[in-house]
């Protein structure tokens, strides 16, 4: 093990340093934000008991406030950061791979040197995946910390993707997608622009199709009851008759009560209850491990792919 772990070094020492470096850096710098955030939120809760009054000229708890503020913003561009850090690793360390040594020429040597190039592919993409998974299982621990440090907010869908094991499903599927490109152009640089077209149209078709989900799944529900950090995607309002239990979009319920909901109403319909058209907090793993699901899929046909093309490509 050892030994492909020193070959990985050798031919990926620039990259492996600065982008894994880096994720390990944005990991340690959420855990501290994290921490500084969860005692700033129980210094500004208890400055709050006692300093209600945020309209006297020394209200105390200001000081305290603005130091929140800029950390909940450290906190907006770390998250914004996460979600692209499995795109930069599988991109970077997987592209260039294979498609390094091809172009180099010292892909065909090697090949007629090992016994198996299926063993000489192991060899090269196995100990990155390894690193990669590790790094992003890390970023993503730390960035469930980041999201839950002030104890008002909960994993869901407003951070998709920017926390826990969807992190090291992501960069492995760029990673094998990288490293079949590289395979199949043999160039570095072509093999690093297609291999980001590719995944950009792989992670916008699986938005399109989870938002397209989460449309269709949406249930109604009581935004008394549901509503504050448990939803974070409404589509529509509506109203439920307390006497029969129908339910009524807003349009259904202003043809029907025109005078209640117009622009001389009150915006309230007698004898109903107002409903949310939305997405459950519950619903939430359903969709994380979806879209895993779809990932490990493309990840096991390109590896698939990758090993069936390298034992019939011929050397150059």
């Amino acid at each position: 093990m050892l030994a492909p772990l020193r070959t990985t070094w050798r031919l990926q020492r620039f990259e492996l340093t600065v982008l894994v470096g880096a994720s390990l850096l944005l990991a340690v710098g959420s855990l501290l934000v994290a921490s500084q955030m969860g005692q700033a939120a129980e210094d500004l809760r208890a400055c709050y008991e006692t300093s209600p009054d945020s309209s006297a000229p020394g209200w105390p708890c200001r000081e305290i406030e603005a130091w929140f503020g800029a950390l909940s913003g450290a906190r907006q561009v770390l998250l914004g950061i996460t979600a692209a850090v499995p795109f930069a690793l599988g991109l970077f360390l997987g592209a260039p791979l294979v498609a390094r040594e091809i172009e180099r020429r010292t892909a065909p040597i090697a090949w007629s040197l090992s016994p198996s190039r299926r063993s000489w592919f192991g060899r090269r993409t196995i100990p990155v995946a390894a690193i990669v998974v590790v790094a992003l299982l890390l970023v993503g621990q730390a960035m469930e910390v980041l999201i839950l440090a002030t104890g008002d907010e909960v994993l869901g869908f407003r951070h998709f993707a920017m926390h826990g094991p969807l992190l090291a499903v992501r960069g492995v599927a760029v990673l094998a997608i990288g490293i079949l490109v590289g395979l199949v152009l043999g160039r570095m640089l072509p093999a690093i622009l297609l291999t980001g077209l590719a995944v950009v149209a792989l992670l916008g078709g699986l938005q399109i199709a989870r938002s397209q989900l989460m449309r269709a799944e949406a249930v109604w529900l009581e935004p008394a009851a549901e509503i504050g950090s448990s939803i974070e995607m409404v589509y529509d309002t509506g109203f439920r008759i307390d006497a029969t239990g129908e339910v009524l979009t807003y349009n259904e319920a202003f043809e029907r009560y025109p005078e209640e909901l117009g622009q001389f109403g009150e915006g309230i319909v007698p004898g109903t209850t107002v409903l949310v058209l939305a997405n459950p907090p519950e619903q939430y793993p359903s969709f994380v491990a979806r879209e895993a699901a779809a990932l490990l899929l493309v990840t096991l046909v390109t590896v698939t792919a990758a090993i069936w093309l390298i034992g019939t490509r011929r050397p150059e």
